[in-house]
């Protein structure tokens, strides 16, 4: 909680966001680490996820200063080796401790780099200059082909919804089916294999994250009972932004408009918790462009090898 407040207190602290969102960090600890440390294995099986839990705190780098208060964090996203995300490093930092960049990028060389690959990565924003600056001494190298945008919408009027005739949206808070909710995700992202969807246990940790509200987790049901489309909302009230993670279709639903129509739900609802804008990093440009969010920025990934072959 502390880091999730360190996040909050410093989102606006810059010309342009350079930290996580809450939304992130929630969704880190309480739903990427469970759910990669018990993929492939029987639905309820605990103990990877247990361990990936575990090996993701081991992995978070915290900062204070001499009050004892957050002034740094470095950390990874996807604690499994396997995973193709493992190697990349995120850097949260405070305005008035930015002597501290590079410590915390020394620590994610240290502590991060991919088994086999023996390197680190990290995407930076073409205005982030003093990352720039530090990723630069350190010797790491632009990759121009791999980027990521960031999108945002101001959020405004809305259109009146338009679902298909018989499709319907509700929430966890209106029925909290665990089982069909965590296949929706993995269909969503084109998982057939109920082993590669969360797991049961995955799942019911994501519900205790402290920014999770199972009315804020959305699903389409269609007029067969199944479910077609999902999003979860994230609002970090105290800057009034709101944030979409997830947002997919199962593959027999799509191109009939529901992930369009559940955005714009989901807005409608940041909107009346008092959500000014959304911001949307590495998203689906032209499906986000399509629906009125601007293109702001870019990030590049830069890349470091550390020795040996």
């Amino acid at each position: 909680m502390r880091v999730r407040d360190f996040l909050v207190d410093t989102y606006a602290a810059f010309e342009a966001p350079v930290n996580w969102g809450i939304e992130r960090w929630n969704y880190a600890r309480y739903f990427v680490a469970p759910m990669l440390g018990s993929y492939g294995t029987d639905a309820g099986t605990p103990q990877g996820s247990l361990d990936a839990i575990r090996l993701w705190e081991d992995l978070v780098g915290l900062w204070e200063d001499e009050e004892g208060e957050v002034a740094g964090v470095a950390t990874i996203e996807h604690p499994v080796a396997w995973h193709p995300g493992f190697g990349e490093m995120f850097v949260e930092r405070h305005p008035g401790h930015m002597g501290l960049l590079d410590e915390m990028l020394a620590f994610g060389e240290q502590r991060y780099a991919h088994p086999e690959k023996n390197a680190v990565h990290i995407y930076v924003y073409e205005d982030d200059e003093p990352l720039l600056a530090a990723v630069e001494r350190r010797g790491y190298v632009v990759n121009a082909e791999r980027s990521e945008s960031h999108l945002e919408l101001e959020i405004g009027e809305l259109p009146e919804p338009d679902l298909p005739d018989g499709f319907a949206i509700r929430t966890m808070a209106e029925e909290c089916d665990v089982d069909k909710r965590r296949e929706i995700f993995g269909r969503s992202f084109n998982h057939e294999d109920p082993k590669e969807w969360p797991s049961a246990f995955a799942y019911r940790e994501l519900m205790k994250a402290p920014d999770y509200r199972k009315e804020d987790d959305l699903f389409i049901v269609a007029p067969d009972g199944r479910y077609a489309a999902c999003a979860i909302i994230w609002y970090d009230e105290a800057n009034r932004v709101g944030h979409l993670e997830p947002l997919g279709t199962h593959p027999d639903f799509r191109k009939r408009g529901l992930a369009r129509e559940l955005n714009f739900e989901c807005l409608r609802r940041m909107k009346d918790l008092g959500a000014t804008h959304m911001p949307m990093a590495g998203g689906f440009d032209p499906f986000y462009e399509a629906i009125g969010f601007k293109k702001m920025r870019t990030c590049y990934r830069w890349e470091k090898r550390l020795g040996g072959d």
